[in-house]
């Protein structure tokens, strides 16, 4: 018997899918920690910001209250009295919720009046902000200071400045000024974590306040990365090296209230520290585990490889049609594969009777099958006759529908048709016809003739998937139906009104979009004749809200009544009586709008009577 050369034995094929069962186990682990790692990004990348949040936010409560403090201080009956000694008294009382600040009281020019850091009395300079003195007096409202130095403390300080109005006149600018170390203890009382540490930057991108190593930084300009992200957004986080060359994660809110930016900054290795710990961790009883799979499993190959080659023997006899003998092995699924080698040739013979009846049951199978197909394929073709039965029956409700909507869209035009049949003799009776009316009135009356015509068409295509939709203007609809119903409008003496912002244009089914704003205009002119309105108004309008088109008409007529608000939309709905209306118009309007071309239309009462709005 000759063996196939250069095949793989068991113990490399074994040795090969361990090799591949581990590899994936590593990529997992790859991918775990590096979503471990992007997480502790996220995580710190969110509590930086939060915690520059929560410092702004903080900063911002404590410059609120200075500044409520400072023009609670501004209504003293003092100033009216020019009574500074006064005044300085109680600045001192004021004082003593902001230890290390003074209170400054200066005029127009900026020269100061009272400077709490002196005592009262001493001689003063003016102002060292002049800008800001300028601004009070011009603006009239109050101001956060950037850092700057005080001319009397000669300290980096930063100031609120409020106006004094007396009679509806800047009379004096109220200041208080405080060194950076205020706002720095706010920041530490806002610093959760005890290695963040967060700094204050002004308008002009100067440190106002820092939590650490406040003498050695507050008035310095902040430069390279942090500046450019602070000038593009109020907002973010950045990675950057600090002043000390060491790599950190920051992130930075601006104040709306002052315009100032709060920054917090963690190192990076204090950060991550506790996810590399956990992925050098993690890598090592990841080699460990995989080193200890391998040397078990090469074991167990060389055992099972073992149990597979005596069983070449048995397989052999079986194949020159011997009775195999039965051999040992170590695994319990040798042996009985062993003792499954020896009854081989019984059950040979015996499948072979098994798939001679199999085959004969598979012919009477099929049999049965085709049966059933024939029987399937005349339900089959029952559901189909059913199928066009019910087709057929829609088709004629379809039509009959159709039959009365035309009844009803012909209604209001025969009315106003009617209408415009009595005006020549009643023109002739007054002595005003003439050849222009003449003409005019058989314009508008074969205009309402083809509309009438046109709506056997429309209605007709309504129901058939292929009409196609045209752009076109909606001034131009509006105008068209505005000429049919003037006349029966001017009767009733009602006044037409038509705004128009833009030009807009829909993609839809002009005709049909006209018979909706013809079913709505008639819908408010029966409206008012029945209620006999003075001074009725019809206002048409035009607009593009959001990229759509709208188009409103509201009546002065009342409104709907709240009761058949939700129902003026059904079908079969109307107020009218049977001899003005089949309560159709506004169901088939509304579908024409919202099924046919993708829009809204609604109704709602206004101010002293209802509007219409159409949205495409």
């Amino acid at each position: 018997m000759m063996f196939r050369q250069g095949k793989p034995t068991i113990r490399s094929q074994l040795s090969t899918l361990v090799a591949a069962c581990v590899l994936p186990v590593w990529l997992i682990a790859a991918l775990m920690a590096r979503h471990a790692y992007v997480t502790k990004l996220d995580q710190v990348s969110r509590d930086l910001l939060e915690n520059a949040r929560g410092m702004s936010m903080a900063v911002d409560r404590e410059l609120a209250n200075v500044q409520a403090s400072l023009t609670a201080l501004g209504s003293s009956p003092s100033f009216r009295k020019g009574d500074f000694v006064a005044l300085h008294q109680q600045s001192k009382g004021i004082l003593k919720n902001y230890p290390g600040a003074d209170i400054i009281v200066a005029d127009g020019t900026g020269q100061q009046l009272v400077n709490t850091y002196r005592p009262l009395g001493s001689r003063l300079p003016k102002r060292n902000n002049p800008d800001t003195v300028r601004r009070i007096f011009e603006g009239g409202k109050p101001i956060v200071s950037d850092l700057f130095r005080g001319a009397v403390t000669k300290r980096a300080v930063i100031a609120i400045d409020v106006p004094v109005v007396i009679d509806g006149v800047v009379a004096y600018d109220l200041s208080m000024s405080f060194p950076s170390q205020v706002l720095s203890s706010v920041l530490q009382s806002q610093n959760v974590f005890k290695d963040w540490y967060g700094t204050v930057v002004d308008r002009n991108g100067v440190i106002t306040a820092r939590t650490r190593n406040l003498a050695e930084f507050v008035g310095r300009q902040i430069t390279g990365d942090l500046r450019t992200a602070m000038s593009r957004a109020n907002e973010g986080t950045i990675s950057l090296k600090n002043s000390q060359g060491v790599p950190t994660f920051s992130a930075f809110s601006k104040s709306p209230f002052t315009g100032w930016t709060v920054a917090v900054a963690v190192p990076t290795e204090t950060a991550l520290g506790e996810i590399y710990s956990w992925m050098r961790w993690a890598v090592g009883v990841g080699v460990a585990i995989s080193l200890l799979g391998i040397l078990l499993a090469s074991w167990i190959a060389s055992r099972i490889a073992k149990d597979i080659q005596s069983l070449v023997e048995p397989a052999l006899a079986i194949g020159r049609g011997e009775v195999a003998t039965a051999i040992g092995t170590d695994s319990k699924e040798a042996s009985e594969l062993a003792e499954a080698l020896v009854q081989a040739s019984q059950l040979l013979h015996r499948r072979a009777e098994e798939r001679d009846q199999a085959e004969r049951q598979l012919s009477l199978t099929i049999e049965e099958l085709r049966l059933e197909t024939v029987e399937r394929s005349r339900a089959m073709e029952e559901v189909r006759r059913q199928e066009q039965l019910l087709t057929q029956q829609s088709r004629q409700a379809a039509l009959g529908e159709m039959v009365g909507n035309i009844a009803h869209q012909w209604r209001q035009p025969l009315n106003a048709l009617g209408l415009l049949v009595q005006q020549p003799l009643l023109f002739h009776e007054l002595g005003e016809l003439d050849r222009e009316f003449l003409k005019e009135h058989a314009a508008k009356s074969m205009e309402i003739v083809k509309h009438m015509s046109q709506t056997i068409d429309d209605f007709r295509n309504f129901f058939r998937p292929d009409k196609e939709k045209i752009r076109f203007k909606v001034s131009d609809e509006v105008a068209k139906v505005l000429s049919l119903v003037d006349g029966s409008l001017q009767s009733l003496g009602v006044s037409l009104q038509v705004q128009q912002e833009g030009d807009p244009t829909i993609e839809g089914y002009p005709n049909e979009f006209a018979q909706v704003l013809l079913n709505v205009l008639l819908n408010a002119r029966d409206v008012i004749a029945e209620r006999a309105v003075v001074a009725p108004t019809v206002r048409v309008r035009i607009a593009e809200q959001a990229g759509r088109t709208v188009l409103t008409v509201t009546d002065n007529a009342g409104g709907i009544p709240e009761e058949i608000m939700d129902r003026i939309f059904d079908p079969y709905f109307t107020t009218k009586g049977p001899q003005a209306g089949t309560g159709v118009g506004l169901f088939m309007s509304k579908t024409i709008i919202e099924k046919n071309m993708g829009g809204v239309l609604t109704a709602c009462n206004v101010d002293g009577g209802a509007q219409f709005r159409i949205e495409v």
